[in-house]
């Protein structure tokens, strides 16, 4: 009777702990649960996402912001759609912050040569647009990088954020400019490039060792025939 209440505790006891070890690796991968708030949505435009899978993490600075929502393919310009759930609390500003903001971008905008040649009533126009763009914008600046990004050498796939220096910031809904993007790099594709430079290297380093010395006497009569020159 002794034996049996061990092997029932012990057959209780891997149960916890193999449903505890798929809890946590569930919500390490992301595939259990979600600790976003309220989201919004960005786009982004990639050549390679291999690897990257649906609910994968977006940082910024480490800490995450955001999700990978949806994956699609965009065949009029081969390219990969990602659209990204951000949360919202994390990646805007706050009434305060928005004030500064505000401020920075018009110091900004009256240094511009379109306001400087602009009328008072074309500025007054402008100021106000400029206001209004405001209103809906994130923290992510329009300078910032988005790149395909792996957690150590073999690692999952996640999308880092890279903040620039723009005083111009994305629109919630909007998208990540085209230039501003990186996708996966292939261990593969590193690998050719470095054979491919290599031989390259040596082809012409052997080119040039191939290549005939001028022989003394070619040197001594095309000497002497400069002086002749030099003389006439």
């Amino acid at each position: 009777m002794k034996s049996r209440t061990v092997e029932l505790a012990v057959g209780v006891f891997v149960i916890l702990f193999a449903a505890a070890l798929f809890l946590l690796a569930m919500r390490v991968s992301g595939l259990a649960g979600s600790n976003l708030g309220e989201t919004y949505t960005l786009t982004a435009k990639f050549d390679n996402i291999s690897g990257l899978k649906e609910r994968a993490k977006v940082t910024i600075s480490g800490v995450k912001v955001g999700q990978v929502q949806k994956i699609a393919f965009d065949p009029m310009v081969d390219r990969a759609i990602v659209t990204i759930a951000m949360d919202k609390k994390l990646t805007t500003f706050t009434p305060e912050q928005l004030k500064q903001v505000e401020k920075n971008a018009l110091e900004d905008l009256k240094y511009s040569y379109e306001y400087e040649q602009a009328d008072p009533a074309q500025q007054k126009a402008m100021e106000k647009q400029l206001i209004d763009n405001m209103k809906h914008i994130t923290t992510i600046d329009e300078d910032a990088y988005i790149k395909v990004a792996t957690n150590g050498i073999i690692g999952e796939k996640y999308l880092k954020v890279e903040p620039g220096g723009a005083f111009t910031y994305i629109a919630q809904g909007g998208s990540f400019p085209d230039t501003q993007t990186q996708g996966t790099v292939e261990i593969e594709d590193l690998v050719n490039k470095f054979i491919t430079n290599s031989s390259t290297s040596q082809n012409t380093s052997q080119a040039a060792e191939q290549q005939p010395a001028s022989s003394p006497a070619t040197t001594a009569s095309q000497q002497s025939s400069d002086d002749a020159l030099f003389k006439e």
